[in-house]
C-alpha cells in the first residue's frame, strides 16, 4: 500500500499514556507522518497524592503517564490533566465529558490542521475521538487495549457513550483476534492488528554476558516474570507454584521486575512459604537491565488472570527466552506453538503451572526458533499494518466527501 499517502498529514493521538507501547508505536508511525499531536490524559490529583501520606494515585500521574525523553522532533506531546476519584460513576459518566472538554480547549490554540484521530482505550479517549470526529470532519480510528476481564465489563456497561465511541470509529482495531466478533455487534469495521515489541530495547544477546552483569550463577535455573504488583497478574499464584518447582530443581531461582501495591504481601507470602532465600523482587527495573534480565533468564512466566495481549511475552522471545503462561485471554494468542513456550490453565492450576516451569526449565529450546517468531511481531512490522489500515480510511473518507459534493 502507498504509505507516501501520510507523508503530508498530520496525526492527533488521543491516549491514556504517551509510554511504553503507545509511545513504541508513535515514535515508529512519525517516520510516516508530516507531524504527530499526542494529547496524553493524567490525573493530576495523583500527582498531588504522591507528595502525601495517601495511596491510590500510583500510576497515575504525569511521571507515570509520559514519556519526557526520546521524543522523535515531528511527535508534539499535549499534557491533559483531568481530576477524578476513583469513583464508578464519576469515571463512567463524568469523567468522558471533563475529557473531551480539556481536548477541545488545548486544541483551540494548537497550531495544526488534522487530518485523522487514532485513540488508545476505549474509555475516554475513544469517547473524545467520536466526538471530535463530527466536529473536524476528520476520520477516526479507535484501538481497544482491554484485558479480557475489563473488556467483558466495557461489553456489559450501560455507558452509551462508551459504545458510542465503538460504533462511531472508521476502524476498530481490536490486538487479539478473538474479541473481534463481539466488537462487530457495535461496528462493520473491525480489523485484529496486534500490540508489537520495542527492537530498541530488546534484543538478544550472549546468556552469559547478561548474566555476569547481573552477578548470576551461570548454572543456576532462573524463572523470570515482570508486571505490575497486582492480583491480577497472578503473581501470588506463581510463589505457591515454586514450591512444587523446587522438588525437581531446588537452586531454581524466581525473579519478579515490577512495581505495585502488592509488594509487601508477596514479601510476607515468600516468607511464609519459605522460599525467600530464592525469590528476588525487583521493583522497577530499567530498560538496559531489563533486556539483561530477560536473556539471563531460562524462562518467562507470565501467570495472570487476564490480558488483551501480553506483550511482554514477546520481549522475552525476543532475547530467544521460552515463555510459560497461563490462559488468560491475550496470551493464546502470542503462544501459539509449543515451539515458543508452554500454556497452562489458569494462575490457580498450581500444580500445573509448577509441571509446566520443570517442563520447560529440561526441554531444549531453539532460541534461534523464538526469536525469528517474536522478529515478525516489532512495532515496525506492526506500525505497516497500522499504516495500511489509515491509509483505507483515509481513502474511504476522501470518497465518501466527494461523493457528498455531488
Amino acid at each position: 500500500m502507498d504509505h507516501d499517502r501520510l507523508a503530508d498529514k498530520d496525526l492527533l493521538v488521543v491516549s491514556h499514556g504517551y509510554k511504553h507501547f503507545v509511545k513504541s508505536q508513535v515514535d515508529v508511525l512519525a517516520e510516516y507522518f508530516d507531524s504527530i499531536t499526542v494529547c496524553v490524559r493524567y490525573n493530576w490529583f495523583a500527582d498531588v497524592a504522591s507528595r502525601l501520606p495517601i495511596d491510590g494515585g500510583e500510576g497515575f500521574g504525569k511521571d507515570a503517564k509520559i514519556a519526557q525523553t526520546d521524543v522523535p522532533e515531528n511527535v508534539h506531546v499535549i499534557e491533559t490533566p483531568l481530576l477524578y476519584l476513583p469513583l464508578d460513576i464519576q469515571r463512567e459518566h463524568l469523567l468522558g465529558q471533563q475529557h473531551v472538554r480539556k481536548v477541545k480547549q488545548q486544541l483551540e490554540s494548537h497550531p495544526v490542521s488534522f487530518d485523522l484521530i487514532h485513540c488508545h482505550m476505549s474509555w475516554t479517549s475513544g469517547y473524545v475521538g467520536a466526538r471530535l470526529k463530527d466536529e473536524l470532519d476528520i476520520p477516526y480510528v479507535l484501538t481497544v487495549h482491554a484485558n479480557r476481564n475489563w473488556f467483558e465489563t466495557q461489553l456489559q456497561s450501560d455507558n452509551e457513550r462508551l459504545h458510542e465511541a465503538w460504533s462511531s470509529a472508521d476502524r476498530l482495531i481490536r490486538v487479539n483476534r478473538r474479541d473481534r466478533s463481539k466488537l462487530e455487534a457495535y461496528n462493520d469495521d473491525v480489523v485484529h492488528i496486534p500490540n508489537g515489541y520495542d527492537t530498541d530495547t530488546f534484543e538478544r544477546i550472549p546468556t552469559a554476558a547478561a548474566r555476569d552483569r547481573l552477578g548470576i550463577d551461570a548454572e543456576r535455573p532462573v524463572v523470570f516474570a515482570l508486571g505490575t504488583l497486582k492480583p491480577r497478574k497472578g503473581f501470588q499464584h506463581l510463589m505457591r507454584a515454586m514450591t512444587t518447582v523446587h522438588d525437581g530443581e531446588p537452586d531454581a531461582r524466581l525473579v519478579i521486575g515490577g512495581q505495585g501495591g502488592m509488594r509487601d504481601e508477596l514479601e510476607s507470602l515468600a516468607e511464609e512459604l519459605d522460599i525467600d532465600h530464592q525469590t528476588d523482587l525487583l521493583g522497577y527495573v530499567d530498560s538496559e537491565t531489563l533486556n539483561d534480565w530477560m536473556n539471563a533468564a531460562d524462562l518467562f512466566v507470565l501467570p495472570s488472570y487476564s490480558e488483551s495481549f501480553g506483550v511482554v511475552q514477546l520481549e522475552a522471545m525476543a532475547c530467544g527466552t521460552p515463555v510459560v503462561a497461563t490462559e488468560n485471554g491475550g496470551s493464546e494468542e502470542v503462544v501459539t506453538s509449543d515451539d515458543y513456550g508452554l500454556l497452562v490453565e489458569g494462575p490457580e492450576s498450581h500444580d500445573e503451572l509448577a509441571d509446566a516451569i520443570l517442563d520447560a526449565l529440561h526441554r531444549e529450546w531453539d532460541a534461534d526458533a523464538i526469536e525469528a517468531y517474536a522478529n515478525e511481531l516489532t512495532w515496525e512490522n506492526v506500525c505497516e499494518e497500522i499504516a495500511d489500515c489509515y491509509v483505507e480510511v483515509l481513502d474511504e473518507h476522501e470518497r465518501e466527501t466527494e461523493s457528498a459534493r455531488q
